[in-house]
């Protein structure tokens, strides 16, 4: 079994990219807020529905994005600290 492997690059990137995922999520009204990409009345009819639907969760969803990134930021931080504090413990004096 493989070791895992961290490293600053890998924690900043996944922030990176939750943070584009919960833009994603902030701005999803924007696409949908006059129907039109729906093209027929039947589809959107139904997206509309969904739409409602998937509100709340989406709601809820981004909440939890929201606090994942934060976290994400302060361990890229905490990793970043870490690693400095043990490479100054190796540089002469």
């Amino acid at each position: 079994m493989a070791d895992l492997v961290v490293t600053k690059a890998v924690l900043e990137d996944s922030a990176k990219d939750l943070k584009a995922i919960s833009d994603e999520f902030k701005n999803m009204s924007k696409r949908w807020d006059n129907g039109t990409i729906w093209g027929h009345d039947v589809v959107k009819s139904a997206m509309d529905d969904f739409i409602d639907d998937w509100w709340v969760k989406r709601e809820k969803l981004q909440v939890q994005l929201d606090n994942l990134t934060k976290k994400m930021d302060e361990a890229a931080k905490t990793w970043t600290d870490t690693e400095d504090q043990l490479a100054s413990t190796f540089d002469p004096k």
